[in-house]
């Protein structure tokens, strides 16, 4: 892999897995064309640690709320106590529930999904529905909005929390079906978010806080993978391997802060459906370079 590759790819990467467009479509297109060409296919150790730059970006984004879930988690005698610490317990309670179906379907499915669906063809239809999905969204309009432009979330553990455990279990379905390349996990949790009564933004935050232990497996099943076999797929001379890895992780932790920006400001302006315009043009380019 050459370093414009390395950057190329964690942008991608870093764009993609928080902007309703699938990061894993993206990526399966990209390795079918970059193995295709001139460069290499990045290997399982990079998609790591662009995983890890996002994960990063999303801590850091959130990290106000991820705080205040991590105090509300210690020991009631050392922990804050209170009604804001109660809402956050429960909002770490629904948050554990959501990421059951998408934890379960990655222990039982990922190494099959990997293995059957890698292709760009799957990925291509994949993009297709999530497109159908968000223009389908487009009904889905919260009568209240928060105000701003969304580029600080707030903090409130009420605002962000769906309203049951059973409206965190569908979200956590709809999260469950982006194991599949080409489907969005950012678009179908905030599309049944919304569908479970929950504004955009709140929507939003939920998802990406959920999207923190899911980001964080995925890095933890491909680092094993990874290292699994001895030296690491991917990796060449030590030096030039380090930088590349060092550019993969900076290129997706910028370009992933910038996503989160972006999403709460296209769902403040009501916009968030268009990127549905997007997946549908791109799937169907994939479509027809498959067939060709």
């Amino acid at each position: 892999m050459e370093i414009a590759a390395a950057l190329l790819l964690g942008a991608l990467q870093g764009l993609t897995e928080f902007l309703p467009v699938s990061s894993s479509g993206h990526l399966a297109l990209a390795r079918s064309l970059l193995s295709a060409g001139a460069l290499s296919s990045p290997g399982i150790l990079f998609e790591v640690v662009v995983h890890l730059g996002t994960l990063a970006a999303a801590l850091a984004y959130l990290r106000r709320e991820v705080a205040a879930l991590a105090r509300s988690l210690l020991p009631r005698a050392a922990g804050p106590a209170g009604d804001a610490a109660r809402d956050h317990r429960r909002l770490a309670w629904l948050l554990l529930v959501a990421a059951v179906p998408a934890g379960a379907a990655g222990i039982l499915f990922a190494g099959p999904a990997r293995s059957a669906f890698a292709g760009p063809e799957v990925a291509s239809l994949g993009l297709l529905a999530t497109g159908a999905v968000l223009l389908g969204s487009r009904r889905l309009v919260a009568r209240d909005r928060t105000p701003g432009d969304g580029a600080a979330p707030a903090t409130a553990p009420e605002d962000a929390a769906p309203k049951s455990a059973g409206d965190a279990l569908r979200i956590g379905l709809a999260q469950a079906a982006a194991i599949l390349p080409g489907v969005s996990r950012s678009g179908m949790t905030i599309v049944a978010g919304r569908m479970r009564g929950m504004t955009g933004d709140a929507a939003a935050r939920f998802s990406f806080l959920l999207s923190a232990p899911v980001i964080a497996g995925a890095a933890v099943v491909e680092g094993a993978s990874a290292f699994s076999g001895g030296a690491p797929a991917g990796a060449g001379a030590p030096g030039t391997w380090a930088l590349e890895l060092a550019l993969g992780f900076a290129a997706a932790f910028v370009f992933g802060s910038a996503a989160l920006r972006w999403v709460f400001r296209w769902l403040a302006r009501e916009r968030f459906h268009q990127f549905g315009w997007y997946c549908l043009s791109l799937g169907g380019i994939g479509v027809g370079l498959s067939g060709a």
